[in-house]
């Protein structure tokens, strides 16, 4: 069966630079669209606009560009590259990153709605959690992309002590990630921060 007219263009379009970048923008564009839609602060509240925020207690968490959690949504790109990787090991790299960007997108939007916010935010002993900016989302998403080109990089044992690492240097600043916060949500007791 030979490709429709429109899957011939889509798929030049996808296959250039140019084409790439509207796409992955377009994406980005549109997570932060529909977070501004849902009332997302494009910002902290707390007035400040800051690169980092070390303290998951501060007004700044989950609102600042980066935070500990960036570390999981790193350790979410090494995933996404992997799962990627192995169900279409025929695609353009360009394409499973478009594909990763859009899961996080996704992730992103899925992670900010009242429920997901009060389950990670009820959980026994978890920092106080009330949803990420639109600026945060966005950091989030770039952690993601950088997490899946580490994965594409480093051969299998580095990915998998990199996951460990991140895993490990949360547990220990922060008394969280995926592991204990896994724990938490099962209804385990795990000592807070």
């Amino acid at each position: 069966m030979a490709p429709r007219p429109a899957d011939r263009a889509s798929n030049v379009f996808l296959s250039t630079p140019a084409g790439q970048i509207v796409v992955g923008a377009a994406i980005v564009l549109v997570m932060a669209a529909i977070l501004d839609l849902m009332g997302r602060p494009l910002v902290c509240d707390c007035g400040t606009i800051r690169l980092w925020d070390g303290d998951p207690h501060s007004p700044g968490s989950s609102q600042q560009f980066a935070d500990w959690y960036s570390a999981l949504h790193v350790v979410f790109g090494i995933g996404l590259y992997l799962a990627l990787h192995r169900a279409r090991p025929h695609w353009p790299t360009s394409w499973l990153l478009l594909t990763a960007l859009a899961s996080s997108g996704v992730w992103e939007v899925m992670e900010n709605s009242p429920w997901i916010i009060a389950m990670f935010g009820q959980a026994v002993g978890a920092p106080e959690y009330h949803g990420d900016s639109v600026f945060n989302a966005l950091g989030d998403t770039v952690f993601v992309a950088l997490g899946f080109l580490a994965a594409r990089a480093l051969p299998l044992k580095g990915t998998i002590g990199l996951v460990l690492l991140f895993e490990l240097a949360i547990a220990l600043a922060i008394r969280d990630g995926f592991v204990l916060g896994t724990l938490r949500l099962l209804g385990v007791s795990v000592p807070p921060v």
